[in-house]
């Protein structure tokens, strides 16, 4: 199995695109950017019938996710700007805080792509072995 090719947890992540046979969107808009469509996501997969929204609350869970990525980012972030150029803490919250914002929607939509991932995996018979719904 390729680490980045289809079939892989990273190609399901990094494209959205549906845990089981990686070949629907799991967002209806591609545009993360789009405020009034950033969360919304089809309830089951259009090709394999894979359950996107598995029960009430399920997502809660890419909440932690999203947690650690801007956690993650608020590190790097500290770590360029105090030690390559040496700057003080309001020029570093003001940058740190700004490079957030425009991560936002895809720090989310990734969040909700880890998340799902975790419980599911990839299946290339999925299109023949179709849940019906």
């Amino acid at each position: 199995m390729k680490l980045f090719g289809k079939g892989s947890k990273l190609y399901s992540i990094l494209r959205h695109k549906c845990p089981r046979c990686q070949q629907t969107d799991l967002f209806i808009n591609k545009n993360p950017y789009n405020p009034w469509t950033i969360d919304k996501m089809p309830h089951y997969c259009s090709k394999c019938g894979e359950d996107l929204q598995r029960e009430v609350g399920f997502y809660y869970g890419a909440m932690m996710v999203s947690h650690a990525t801007t956690t993650i980012i608020a590190v790097i972030v500290h770590f360029t700007v105090y030690h390559f150029y040496g700057w003080d803490i309001a020029p570093q919250l003001i940058t740190l805080l700004s490079i957030l914002v425009l991560l936002l929607p895809l720090v989310f939509r990734t969040s909700r792509a880890i998340w799902i991932n975790m419980f599911s995996k990839y299946d290339p018979n999925a299109l023949q072995n179709k849940i019906e719904r």
